[in-house]
């Protein structure tokens, strides 16, 4: 008998658990609040709908002015939160000066000899240096006879034009060439030579003589002349003696003497 109490109990709660689950699939539970619409509210929704169907933006502007009084803008820099206010320009100029301060490189202490140099004095002055020494290379060159002739020649050259001047005009170098070569003055009589050559295409109209012509000048003027390059030839052997101030023998001015003879005998 007391084996069967635990059948029974167990046959009991089985009963109840298959009672209970029949319940629960016929049941369903249904809100009526929730499934329940005004027809009111639905009105007034569809209303809302016309409503917004219908908007237009609104695109007038308004011009409303914020008016602050000068004593409230004053009260505003004497309170409190406003107090950096009053040195906010020099905050930022002190600012702004540290920041060029980094940017430039700091200047070196110059000497006494880098500050002369470098001073406007000392530049002008190197410029005025410049600029004499400018006008004497032009003077040399163009005002005077030049860098390369030797002094003794210059003074030669500028002592005798008065003289060729007048002998070339009625003088008879022939009397004055011998004369020369008798006393041994053979540069003399090879300058008493070229003047004759002179003398005799002056004659003929081949040149036109002037005292500040240069022989460079009287050999341009025989251009297309064939005798050009005898007269040339002549005048070189010329200045080679008379500017070179070189010492010839009797040989030699026979040479030079051919030269010329055969140049005047070809005229």
């Amino acid at each position: 008998m007391s084996f069967c109490r635990p059948i029974i109990l167990c046959c009991l709660v089985l009963m109840c658990y298959v009672n209970g689950a029949a319940q629960d699939t016929n049941y369903v539970y249904q809100d009526t609040s929730l499934l329940k619409i005004n027809a009111e509210d639905t009105v007034a929704q569809d209303g809302n709908a016309d409503d917004d169907e219908s908007y237009e933006a609104d695109t007038v502007l308004k011009n409303n002015l914020l008016v602050i009084e000068p004593d409230s803008v004053a009260a505003l820099k004497r309170s409190k939160p406003f107090a950096y206010a009053k040195n906010l320009d020099s905050l930022l100029a002190a600012y702004q000066l540290s920041l060029r301060k980094q940017q430039q490189p700091e200047r070196k202490t110059l000497s006494w000899l880098e500050a002369i140099l470098l001073s406007p004095f000392t530049r002008y002055f190197f410029w005025l240096l410049a600029g004499a020494f400018i006008l004497f290379i032009l003077n040399k060159l163009y005002f005077t006879e030049g860098f390369f002739q030797r002094p003794s020649a210059k003074t030669s050259v500028t002592a005798l034009p008065d003289e060729a001047e007048h002998l070339l005009a009625d003088t008879d170098y022939s009397t004055l060439i011998a004369k020369a070569v008798s006393t041994g003055n053979y540069r003399m009589a090879v300058r008493y030579q070229y003047l004759q050559t002179l003398q005799r295409l002056a004659a003929k109209g081949l040149i036109e003589f002037a005292p500040e012509k240069t022989n460079y000048q009287y050999v341009l003027e025989l251009s297309g002349k064939p005798y050009k390059n005898a007269f040339a030839s002549v005048t070189l052997h010329y200045e080679y003696v008379w500017y070179g101030e070189f010492e010839i023998d009797a040989n030699i001015y026979e040479m030079v003497q051919t030269k010329f003879k055969q140049f005047n005998s070809g005229v």
